[in-house]
């Protein structure tokens, strides 16, 4: 009985082997890819443009992902092909592709003449995995980057035109924290970082690996400001726990969720030190940072 299921053991691996092995196709400038959904829709044509997702793996670790930060990109495939010119993995599998698809693109070290990168020390191959995610014609890619930038444009005016109001809610916020008349509405991390929530928000939590697009708006404890978003109008993007930031600014993101409005108050510790940042932060600030998370991604 032992005898006959090792047999089969053995035989479902070969199958599932032989499975993977017939899956693996090339691209017609011979990468090699494997089409996990081979779905039967229209493939991208010369000229038209294609909006994808990527993530770059050295085995199950994810080197690099347009998901986490918050982008779809695109390209155009190209209307005439240049035989002088190999495409990229990715725009020569896109070509093989329906929208939904989903694939793997297997990229061995040893073909990349510029050697390995640190990241994959020790691996023989990493994987671009790629989705599909719309095939657009000339003019409607046009037409939809008219209409983003127009919505762009409307939503930075709007974001300026708070200015104001912002600068004097996060001094008056600063007045009555020194005050003393926040207390009951604090609460303070065992770091020492003192925070404020004005809005809960009820999106996503941003928690301690995630990525946020936040407006932010920061003070020294005199009520002077040293940084802001409002006045450029777009937030700022960053991946939470990398030390992209300041700790404190780092820390308190973990606390919150997609729709919050928040104030640190930020011990110079846990912002930038003994020694400052000149020209704008002297030794030893305390700092004030107001917050408004836009998205959770």
């Amino acid at each position: 009985m032992r005898i006959v299921l090792i047999f089969a053991c053995l035989y479902i691996l070969v199958w599932a082997s032989c499975q993977q092995e017939e899956r693996r196709q090339f691209t017609k400038h011979g990468y090699e890819y494997i089409n996990h959904t081979n779905l039967d829709g229209p493939k991208p044509q010369p000229g038209e443009y294609v909006y994808f997702h990527l993530q770059i793996r050295n085995g199950d670790s994810i080197t690099h992902s347009t998901r986490a930060q918050g982008a779809t990109p695109f390209l155009q495939i190209p209307s005439v092909d240049n035989p002088q010119r190999r495409p990229s993995p990715v725009e020569d599998v896109l070509r093989e592709m329906s929208v939904g698809d989903s694939v793997t693109v297997l990229i061995r070290l040893d073909s990349i003449r510029a050697g390995k990168p640190k990241e994959f020390e020790g691996a023989e191959m990493f994987f671009y995995d790629v989705v599909l995610q719309d095939i657009k014609s000339v003019d409607s890619f046009q037409e939809d980057a008219r209409q983003q930038r127009e919505e762009q444009q409307k939503a930075a005016e709007a974001t300026r035109a708070r200015y104001r109001e912002v600068a004097a809610q996060v001094r008056q916020t600063l007045k009555q924290y020194k005050a003393g008349e926040l207390d009951e509405e604090l609460h303070e991390t065992d770091s020492g970082l003192r925070y404020i929530i004005h809005e809960q928000g009820g999106g996503q939590e941003v928690g301690p690996k995630g990525n946020v697009s936040a407006h932010y708006f920061g003070v020294l404890m005199n009520g002077k400001e040293f940084d802001n978003s409002f006045k450029q109008g777009d937030p700022l993007r960053l991946p939470v726990g990398e030390g992209r930031v300041i700790k404190g600014w780092d820390e308190g993101m973990t606390l919150l969720r997609e729709g919050a409005r928040a104030t640190f108050f930020i011990p110079y510790e846990l912002a930038y030190g003994e020694t400052g940042s000149s020209p704008d932060i002297p030794p030893k600030a305390d700092l004030a940072l107001y917050v408004e998370v836009v998205e959770v991604y």
